[in-house]
């Protein structure tokens, strides 16, 4: 990204902030529904072996199945918790690489603009030069 002294130049400084920005915060929300994600298949085994410890155990006291239940209830609530939290998650997730990617195209589109801007310029420079060398070149050859 090379971003001189033109008039987009700040902008163009901006938006690159603002990329990067979006960008870590991604990566922070991406981290997030990873734990978030680890935590609930986590939970999730926990059910599962629970329940298999219910199975094995059938012939147990009228107290300790209770007990078994009520904590595969309890898992069970836990689990739909934190699936509503890896859900949300995602959507934050979601919502921010939209934005990183809306981000993203407006700062590129700003340094395409700087550059076609910058090729004028040059045209004209160019031209302006090329005018001088006439003048010159007529000047010398009128003087001679």
């Amino acid at each position: 990204m090379q971003v001189g002294n033109s008039r987009l130049g700040t902008v163009i400084k901006v938006k690159h902030f603002q990329v990067k920005k979006a960008q870590k915060e991604l990566s922070v929300i991406s981290i997030d529904r990873e734990q978030q994600e680890q935590h609930l298949d986590k939970l999730e085994r926990r059910q599962t072996n629970a329940m298999s410890e219910a199975v094995r155990t059938m012939k147990a006291r009228a107290v300790d199945l209770q007990t078994s239940r009520a904590y595969i209830q309890s898992i069970s609530r836990q689990i739909t918790q934190q699936a509503a939290k890896v859900d949300e998650v995602k959507f934050q997730e979601d919502g921010k690489r939209a934005e990183l990617l809306e981000k993203s195209q407006s700062k590129q589109m700003l340094e395409k603009l700087d550059q076609k801007r910058r090729a004028e310029l040059e045209k004209e420079q160019e031209r302006k030069s090329q005018r001088m060398l006439d003048v010159l070149a007529q000047r010398t050859k009128t003087g001679s």
